[in-house]
This record gives structure tokens, C-alpha cells and sequence, in this order.
């Protein structure tokens, strides 16, 4: 009877110890990822070192092999991180039990703040706008993107069927806005006389909306 009690006290330690070492683990997959992500939005991937995510993370150089295996696998994940973040996101502001207008306005809301949130989205479509996609990964977040700027297309064609906005061309609007969105995000990354904090972005972008939104208001019928 003794060992089997002693066995039965053993299952709980057992079990609370895995519990505990599979927290640990996480932290630090979460730490590498958010450091990753930290410099990504700083530098070109191929100038990042698996020596400099463990710096940033305050973990081991061998953390970063033991959790990803290689540079390029943590690199994806943070991508895939970032545009699930970002698929989610903006179709939730799609999808938003609204008016076609406020609809429209919301997209560009969480937009703004999901580049601002992550800049290394910012970095990447800057990259990839100046000499095209390098790899698998780059080639993913333009596809992605690419499905992101049609599906806000799609919202811009709902606000003018429905007379929310005067008559546009969906897809132009769509990209001029895609591209002032970017833009403007990007004055965060800047190291000059250009930067802007992104209190002053968010401020500036919010102002730009609401100019935005009063001109694209349908007019309303004459009586």
C-alpha cells in the first residue's frame, strides 16, 4: 500500500512539473518572437543575428536553435505571427456590424494602428516595394497583403453601393489609401528630421481620415 501511495503523490509533482517547464518554454518562445520582431522592424533580415535576437530576448544564443532550429524558421514565425495578427484584425473591421460608411472609416482606424503596433510590417512592405520579394516569407506577406488590399477594395465598393460615399473607383481608392497608410506609418521608422512619434502619427492620421471621410460623403438628395 505504501508504494502505491508513494506513487499516486508522484503523479501530481510529475504533472505539475511538465506544467511548469512547458510554461517556461513558452515565455521564452514569446520573448525570442517579440525580440525577433523588434529587430525585424529595425533592419534588413539578412542583417539580423541569432546572437542579437538572445541579447535582445535576455536569453542563450542556443534558445533561439532549441526553439526554432534557425534564423529563417524564427523569421517565419514571427511573420506568421504578425499577419495572423493582421488577417484577423482587419477582417474583424470588415466584417463589423456597421454602416458601409463607419465600416469603411474602421478599416483605416485599425490599419493605422496594427502598422504603428507592428512595424516590422512596415519594413517588410517597404523591402519588398523597392526591390521585390527574396523569399518564401517575403513572398508571403505580399500575399497576404495583396488579399488584404482586395478585401478593402470590396469595402470601399459596399460604401458606394450602398450611396454611404460618392461614387469612387473601388480599387484606386484602395490603393491610394493602402499607400498613404504605409507612408505615413513609415515616418515612425525614419532615423532623421522626418520622424515622427507615433502619438503625433495617430493624431495626424486621425485628422486625415476625418478630411477624408467629409469628402467622400455622398451628398445628400436635394428637396
Amino acid at each position: 500500500m505504501l508504494l502505491v501511495s508513494d506513487h499516486q503523490e508522484s503523479v501530481p509533482a510529475v504533472t505539475s512539473a511538465a506544467a511548469r517547464g512547458s510554461r517556461r518554454r513558452e515565455r521564452t518562445r514569446v520573448l525570442l518572437l517579440d525580440a525577433a520582431e523588434l529587430l525585424m522592424s529595425q533592419r534588413a533580415p539578412e542583417e539580423i543575428r541569432i546572437e542579437d535576437v538572445a541579447a535582445e530576448a535576455g536569453v542563450s544564443a542556443a534558445s533561439v536553435y532549441v526553439h526554432f532550429g534557425t534564423k529563417d524558421t524564427l523569421l517565419a514565425a514571427v511573420t506568421d505571427r504578425v499577419l495572423t495578427v493582421a488577417t484577423d484584425a482587419l477582417r474583424s473591421a470588415y466584417e463589423a456590424e456597421a454602416s458601409p460608411l463607419e465600416r469603411f472609416a474602421g478599416v483605416g482606424v485599425t490599419y493605422m494602428r496594427l502598422l504603428l503596433d507592428h512595424p516590422a510590417v512596415v519594413k517588410y512592405l517597404t523591402a519588398t516595394g523597392e526591390r521585390g520579394p527574396r523569399t518564401p516569407v517575403e513572398d508571403e506577406v505580399v500575399a497576404r497583403f495583396s488579399q488584404l488590399r482586395r478585401e478593402f477594395e470590396q469595402s470601399i465598393r459596399d460604401a458606394v453601393d450602398a450611396e454611404a460615399i460618392r461614387p469612387v473607383d473601388p480599387e484606386s481608392m484602395s490603393y491610394l489609401l493602402f499607400g498613404a497608410w504605409n507612408g505615413i506609418a513609415a515616418l515612425a521608422l525614419r532615423r532623421d528630421d522626418l520622424m515622427l512619434p507615433r502619438e503625433r502619427l495617430e493624431q495626424a492620421a486621425l485628422e486625415a481620415g476625418v478630411a477624408l471621410l467629409d469628402g467622400l460623403k455622398a451628398e445628400s438628395p436635394r428637396t
